[in-house]
């Protein structure tokens, strides 16, 4: 089997080889140039080796965004970067709490549970970020983006399987300075920014930023006004707002530079505060269950319940949904020294606070139901027992929601040393983490929240929360885990003649967890039954080998063979492996025609070994209704594909940018328990084609210097599934809900979502002079074909709904800096 993706990986490399077409980092000019001079595409430093380099010199397959991509992309969250790299989809999963779904490389990755890791991690100025709830976060003052594709298991944090993404913020600037910005656009959007840079005072520097932004949601809620009473566990009342989608948050950051002639230290803070509701849930598929459901509601509920459909509706009832907010800080001191000409040290020691409540959210989809009565539920205890079926007709009832409340705290601390010579260029560091994390629910039962029963399906009468009541010392039985992580790294590239280095690193990383998972502790379920230990302690040795080729001063081919993992653990009773990587690449990156074409191409085949899948107890065969989630490994897969992207600036006005990445995703091994407990096992969320295009035009000045530039960007994703599998059509599944085997056929071709596009555009008159100021005016639109296709789709079997892409927006910029 080795040989057989060594034998792969070679091909690529000679195809990359011969082709001599390789990719860039969607990449465009940082500062700008005198209108006489054009040099061709522009340099970015990025540093996906923890050492700054030219991009173009980094074998790794990257893209990079600058401030000026942000900015003209009009990208102010991660959840826009979905498709702007090859290979790469960001969704938004369910509920209140901001949570992404990354998937690169057939990686699909998560890890919303305790002490459960990710396989494609994020950065913010260095730092691994352990908790996955807000991290779709208000981005403002960001110098660089870096996505790097495939496993990244010896130079980065806690290691990845299918890739990272590095967030890095600006730094003071040293000179006086201001920028402001306002926006204002459809869905009453409003954004201000404000940014200060001081002068320095001898070594000292420091910058300020500020953010506030917020907007209604872009679909009705025909559950609106809808208020849930918590008062029975010392909480409050909640409203269910008009619209589904909308926030309000705050986000400030302060920097400390001190530059001295041989040492540099940084000090940055960032803060947030975000309110919240989650994105309208509408629905696209129905049980038999569902349908009579649905039938048996009283007629004045019957125009205010949630239309299927598979695009996005204007309207939905979400009278489940209820404001959530989530609240991070974060505090980074960077250290770095040049101790001789060729040895330089670096430190950099973080903590980071999350705090989320997410009190009430309907995943469903299916608000305004009531208790129709026991004819709704003919099977009795299997659902409602007869008593409470009979004792609260009238009142709301659930299909499924969630409650989660939690805190995250960690903290870490790596060393690097960096060594450069004739022969050798080096990097070895070492690296302490350490997370404390909490989990609950807003004084209710765990998913589902105030469940009658532990099967999934609620009454609350009344609209109180819980029925069946928790103890109101709920606080003190939440789940929680204390994760350790350490590990020490080495990688030396060694020029061993002119053009050619070869390259090997490795990494030894030690991970340790101890908690409780309490999460489906509930009157139902009791402690006693209910609370399993979270334990896992283990090492891992991952390791990188390759080669870099410069035949000349504009191309680089390389190769390497690179392998990965993600920690195993323990959750709900359930151990589950470490995920592994395995990953032979090629690539060739290029500049031509004095720097008019710039190419980038990759070419990969990785092998999966125990992938990780959050699912629910019986879909993995676990006859405990108890547990409602689990993490498993679902087998072993391999993915094989490439990633090109290019830059073409053929004069100084003009850009254009075009991006390709192709996966193919196949299991080669899954697990017995998932072939018994489900009829048909699918590869979800993971498109074999991603695209992106963009043409980019800046003007001459027009008067004085200002001039405009206009821009048009558009990124695809082909069809793919949206659920992990097909339910069975027998026992509960046919006797409860109804699934039979033409149901099954009807769910297997609605889940598929087809390819779509989505377009942005951006038109800028920039350099106004005010008077000592200059000014920017922007119009700009996002989605503005107003695809309506699903996002994202959890499966509950009686009843699919789903998170639709965002609706089209569109507004204007005003930005003065001095």
């Amino acid at each position: 089997m080795k040989g057989k993706y060594r034998k792969a990986a070679g091909s690529s490399v000679a195809i990359a080889a011969a082709l001599l077409a390789a990719g860039s980092a969607w990449a465009e000019q940082t500062e700008p140039q005198a209108q006489s001079e054009f040099s061709g595409v522009q340099d970015i430093v990025v540093t996906a080796q923890r050492r700054e380099q030219r991009l173009q010199e980094v074998p790794v397959a990257i893209t990079a965004l600058t401030t000026a991509n942000l900015t003209t992309n009009r990208i102010t969250s991660v959840r826009d970067l979905d498709s702007v790299s090859p290979n790469l989809t960001v969704r938004q999963i369910v509920g209140g709490g901001q949570l992404p779904s990354y998937s690169m490389r057939g990686v699909v990755s998560i890890g919303s549970s305790i002490g459960v890791d990710r396989g494609i991690a994020v950065y913010v100025d260095g730092v691994f970020l352990g908790n996955a709830q807000g991290q779709i976060f208000e981005l403002g003052d960001i110098q660089r983006i870096e996505v790097l594709r495939g496993p990244q298991g010896t130079l980065f944090g806690r290691n990845s399987t299918g890739g990272g993404i590095s967030i890095t913020s600006g730094d003071p600037k040293g000179t006086f300075g201001m920028r402001g910005t306002l926006s204002y656009g459809n869905y009453d959007q409003f954004r201000a920014v404000a940014h200060v840079d001081t002068p320095s005072f001898g070594d000292f520097s420091a910058s300020f930023n500020y953010v506030h932004t917020q907007r209604d949601g872009d679909i009705k809620n025909l559950g609106a006004g809808t208020v849930w009473d918590f008062s029975q566990v010392g909480g409050k009342r909640y409203t269910s707002p008009k619209t589904l989608g909308g926030f309000n948050t705050d986000a400030a950051s302060a920097n400390l530079l001190y530059d001295g002639e041989k040492f540099r230290a940084i000090y940055k803070f960032d803060w947030s505060d975000t309110v919240l509701t989650a994105n309208g849930q509408g629905i696209w598929f129905e049980s038999r269950f569902a349908q009579q459901l649905r039938a048996a509601q009283p007629a004045a509920n019957q125009a205010k319940l949630t239309p299927v459909s598979k695009t996005r509706p204007k309207a939905v009832n979400n009278a489940g949904a209820v404001p959530s907010r989530i609240k991070t800080q974060g505090h980074n001191v960077t250290l770095t020294s040049d101790l001789t000409d060729s040895i330089s040290v670096k430190n950099i020691a973080a903590y980071r606070r999350a705090t989320f409540a997410a009190p009430l959210s309907q995943i469903d989809g299916a608000g305004g139901l009531v208790n129709p009565g026991p004819v709704a539920f003919p099977l009795g205890a299997a659902l409602l027992t007869p008593a409470v079926a009979a004792s609260t007709i009238g009142q709301p009832f659930f299909i499924q929601s969630t409650s989660t409340r939690g805190i995250d705290k960690q903290w870490s601390d790596e060393l690097q040393f960096n060594y450069e010579s004739d022969f050798i260029t080096a990097t070895v560091g070492g690296l302490y983490f350490q997370q404390r994390a909490r989990r609950g629910s807003t004084g209710s039962d765990s998913s589902p929240i105030g469940k009658a029963r532990s099967a999934g399906f609620a009454v609350y009468p009344n609209f109180q929360v819980p029925f069946l009541g928790r103890p109101n010392t709920y606080g003190a039985i939440d789940g929680h885990v204390k994760v350790v992580s350490k590990a020490v790294y080495g990688q030396g590239e060694f020029h061993v003649m002119p053009g050619l280095d070869l390259i090997a690193g490795g990494r030894y990383t030690h991970d340790k967890k101890n908690g409780r998972d309490n999460t489906i502790v509930s009157a139902a379920t009791p402690l006693a039954t209910s609370s399993f230990p979270i334990q896992y302690s283990k090492g891992k040795f991952t390791y990188n080998l390759g080669y870099n080729y410069k035949p000349t001063s504009d191309i680089l081919v390389y190769g390497k063979y690179v392998t990965g993992f993600i920690s195993g653990g323990f959750f709900a009773s359930v151990p589950f492996n470490p995920e592994t990587a395995k990953s032979w690449e090629g690539g060739i990156k290029a500049d031509w025609f004095d720097r008019r074409l710039r190419t980038n191409l990759s070419l990969f085949t990785v092998k999966y070994g125990d992938l990780q899948l959050t699912s629910t107890g019986p879909n993995v065969g676990i006859n405990n209704t108890a547990i409602t989630q689990v993490v498993v490994n679902a087998g072993d897969a391999r993915a094989k594909g490439f990633e090109f992207e290019s830059t073409i600036s053929p004069i100084r006005q003009l850009t254009f940018n075009a991006s390709l990445g192709y996966t193919n995703f196949k299991y080669t091994r899954i697990d017995p328990r998932l072939v018994a407990a489900v009829a048909e096992t699918l590869v979800h969320e993971r498109p074999k084609w991603t695209s992106s295009v963009s043409a980019q035009y800046e003007s001459d000045p027009i008067f004085g210097d200002a001039n405009f530039i206009a821009r048009i960007d558009g990124n695809y994703k082909s069809k793919h599934n949206g659920i992990s599998a097909i339910p069975l059509a027998t026992g509960t599944n046919l006797a409860l809900f109804g699934i039979t085997p033409a149901e099954q056929a009807r769910l297997k071709d609605l889940q598929l979502i087809k390819g779509y596009w989505l377009v942005n555009g951006r038109l800028a008159l920039q350099k106004i002079d005010l008077g000592g100021t200059k000014a920017t005016v922007a119009l700009w639109g996002r989605n503005i074909f107003d695809a309506k296709e699903i996002s994202y789709t959890p499966g509950f079997i009686s009843i699919y709904s789903a998170d639709y892409e965002r609706a089209r927006t569109y507004g204007v910029d005003l930005t003065v800096e001095f």
